[in-house]
């Protein structure tokens, strides 16, 4: 019986894929989807070590403000109605507690968007919206940011 149950759960597992995109010297970008065969929603993923650019008393401000850019830049974004604007999932890695002049701290943006229809997630027309929303992100949330720099090694 036992046995029976771990053949049907693992026959039955939902796969994911995960894809990495090469498109800025300071950020590891990825896009992928839990459920490969059947994906409802889309989770785009940047990673990056950033270091102050200035002191500053109240670190958590400067990390919301840059979770409110996100989330502003991902809303004007054109996602061709691929995806629901109403829906979606912002959530920013950011310890505010480590930052210190001259470290580097690691960050993490994790973004989840829900499909309107359904398309494969080895679709042309998913890789070009998830590129264009990542160069978006990337030129107007990250690189102007008036509090951080961003690299893409810790050295």
């Amino acid at each position: 019986m036992l046995l029976y149950l771990f053949i049907i759960t693992f026959f039955y597992m939902k796969t994911g894929k995960q894809f990495k995109l090469e498109l800025d010297k300071d950020f590891n970008t990825y896009y992928g989807s839990v459920d490969y065969k059947n994906p409802k929603s889309i989770y785009i993923n940047i990673s990056s070590w950033f270091s102050p650019l200035k002191e500053s008393d109240n670190w958590d401000r400067a990390v919301s403000g840059l979770k409110r850019k996100i989330s502003l830049n991902l809303n004007s974004t054109n996602m061709d109605d691929l995806f629901l604007k109403s829906k979606q999932i912002v959530d920013l890695d950011i310890r505010t507690s480590g930052i210190r002049p001259n470290k580097r701290s690691y960050m993490n943006c994790e973004i989840t968007l829900f499909l309107n229809k359904e398309e494969p997630i080895k679709s042309k027309n998913i890789k070009i919206v998830v590129k264009d929303i990542l160069n978006n992100l990337i030129k107007d949330s990250f690189k102007v940011s008036p509090h951080f720099n961003f690299y893409r090694t810790k050295k």
